[in-house]
């Protein structure tokens, strides 16, 4: 971001959240029952033996360790694991077919690491797995068909290995997966229709297409948008040697015909060069934007991976007529509405504004495209949607605790809702998140407006970042991207502010004005008259971290309920994530 940028010590998003994470690991905590438990536990072990370890980051993997929910990398939801993240950890080995006896595992993550072997079949017992990450590792042998039996599974990244053998076709005809990656592989054989929304297959020679109208089946060449390619094959003329005995005029008159039919050669080929490049940039368009008013016809009932095409009537319902009453929350996009489905399923339906504006459209797709790449268990995640040429509705899953910001003001017995520990989990799991959107979303994804009343709170007070009307898809390659500034007014980054760079330095310095949210309580960031005179929030922050009178900065209502050490890690935090330098 050039000399304006956040000092080296916030300089990247995966410093930050692994501060966050030391921080706050020792108290982390998850409910357990203990038969589950048991059997997972061993899994795990199984799964440990199977691989080598050379950096010993699964060394706690061990039952005499207790609770394998304090495991490294392991994370537990009502009492069982949910989620494996292994990514770049240099092991190597195999993955031991007990993976299978993970049956509540949502997330698994193994990318970047050199395991080899075959993927395990019993991947497919799984029913519950939703996202699974194997790239850029040394699997060997088939895809297993079983991965297509898996029904709530809807991105899958199997790139970059050694895979052989043919597609399976319960992979291809799964009415559920969004993403598939399988390219640089070894993969052969027909290549099926695909019914995922972004299918990639390039570097798969050996992999023939069979879509192609009135052709046999031809090597895959480039593939555009998934892959799918037609070879061609141009003939040219075959010019025969002209009699010797002509006069001058008649060579010439020859060689003038051979150099039109070159130029024409010429011509036709610099034609096709448009076009595909035409093509190129239709499908790429295509790509970031996932729906199109024009693709939706009046009655017509769409199903695009996991998202329903709602009927309007069906939201009117179940919203009763968009009752102010119904109002869980408004923002600048839009207003957020509970609603109940004729099932009796809970839901929220955003109503965006300005929809006949060009602000409401980009606002209704951005948010589509990135919760359709993102899938985390601290993301929101989207049902439905309805989209015509006057109404643009939102549909996700209902969560009762509400914002953080508004469950910061309550209590119950006179106690905080969110005591300490609560804050500290929803601070570890608001940055698992933001470090998901920037290292393992491919593009990356630049939120831009982090706070705590974008992040929402399931039935277990678990961190849920949302509203995603504002963020950019960012390529790995590129340190930022100019854009307009957009946020909210006083969170946003001086260096964003100034240049439009927006990058992850820009979340993490959201990321650290909702840590001060979490340990003051405050309803705003504003500073109350003749509270401090010698700057904003972030100043009197840290002049009461260097005189050690930091319980003057926390939330009263915790009533001094908290650990001072970790009230200082948190506060330490935040001024590493919001440090700026004038140079």
């Amino acid at each position: 971001m050039g000399r304006r940028g956040a000092s080296g010590a916030a300089r990247a998003v995966v410093t930050v959240v692994g501060i966050v994470v030391a921080a706050a690991a020792v108290l982390f905590s998850s409910p357990a029952a203990a038969g589950g438990l048991g059997r997972e536990a061993a899994a795990l072990v199984a799964i440990r033996a199977a691989l080598h370890d050379p950096g010993l980051v699964l060394r706690d993997w061990d039952p005499k360790s207790g609770d394998p929910c304090r495991w490294n990398m392991v994370t537990c939801y009502g009492g069982h694991v949910q989620e494996l993240s292994m990514t770049q950890q240099n092991l190597s080995g195999t993955l031991s077919p007990a993976i299978g006896r993970l049956r509540c595992l949502r997330y698994l993550s193994l990318h970047h690491n050199a395991i080899s072997g075959p993927i395990p079949e019993t991947i497919g017992r799984m029913k519950l797995l939703r996202a699974l990450d194997l790239s850029n590792n040394q699997f060997s042998g088939s895809i297993p068909s079983t991965l297509g039996n898996l029904v709530d599974l809807y991105y899958l990244k199997l790139n970059n290995n050694s895979l052989s053998g043919s597609v399976p076709d319960s992979l291809a005809t799964s009415p559920m997966i969004i993403t598939l990656d399988i390219s640089f592989n070894n993969l052969s054989g027909p290549q099926p229709t695909f019914l995922a929304w972004n299918v990639f297959l390039d570097g798969n020679p050996m992999l023939s297409d069979i879509n192609c109208e009135g052709s046999e089946p031809t090597e895959v060449g480039t593939p555009l948008h998934g892959g799918r390619s037609c070879s061609e094959s141009l003939a040219l003329p075959v010019v025969g040697q002209e009699d010797m005995k002509k006069d001058d005029s008649q060579i010439m008159g020859k060689k003038i015909t051979i150099l039109a039919i070159w130029i024409a050669i010429a011509c036709i080929l610099l034609a096709a060069l448009v076009a595909g490049a035409v093509i190129l940039i239709w499908h790429w368009r295509g790509r970031q934007r996932v729906f199109a008013v024009a693709d939706v016809k009046p009655g017509q009932e769409i199903s695009l991976g996991h998202l329903k095409h709602y009927k309007f009537n069906e939201l009117r319902n179940a919203t009763n007529n968009f009752s102010r009453r119904n109002i869980l929350g408004e923002g600048g996009y839009g207003i957020v509405y509970k609603g109940d489905l004729p099932d009796g399923t809970p839901v929220a339906v955003k109503r965006l504004n300005d929809h006949d504006s060009v602000v409401g459209d980009d606002q209704f797709h951005t948010e589509v495209e990135v919760i359709s790449l993102a899938v985390h268990r601290n993301l929101l995640h989207l049902i439905g949607f309805y989209l015509a040429n006057n109404e643009r509705l939102l549909v996700y899953p209902y969560m009762p605790n509400g914002t953080v910001v508004s469950k910061l003001k309550e209590c119950v017995n006179g106690e905080p809702a969110l005591d300490w520990p609560r804050r500290r989990r929803i601070a570890l799991g608001a940055s698992r998140g933001l470090l998901y959107l920037h290292e393992q979303c491919d593009p990356k994804i630049i939120h831009r407006d982090i706070k705590a009343s974008n992040v929402l709170l399931d039935e277990y007070l678990e961190a849920i970042v949302a509203d995603f009307g504002l963020a950019k898809l960012v390529d790995h390659w590129m340190s930022h991207v100019v854009t307009t500034v957009r946020g909210t007014v006083g969170r946003i980054p001086p260096e964003y502010f100034m240049s439009g760079h927006a990058s992850e330095k820009t979340d993490v310095f959201c990321f650290g004005l909702l840590l001060i949210e979490l340990v003051t309580g405050r309803d705003t960031l504003e500073l109350h008259e003749n509270e401090y005179q010698k700057g904003g929030i972030l100043e009197w922050a840290k002049d009461l971290l260097e005189q050690n009178q930091l319980s003057s900065f926390a939330d009263k209502r915790l009533q001094n309920n908290y650990d001072s050490a970790e009230l200082e890690e948190m506060v330490q935090i935040a001024l590493l994530c919001t440090m700026y330098s004038h140079k």
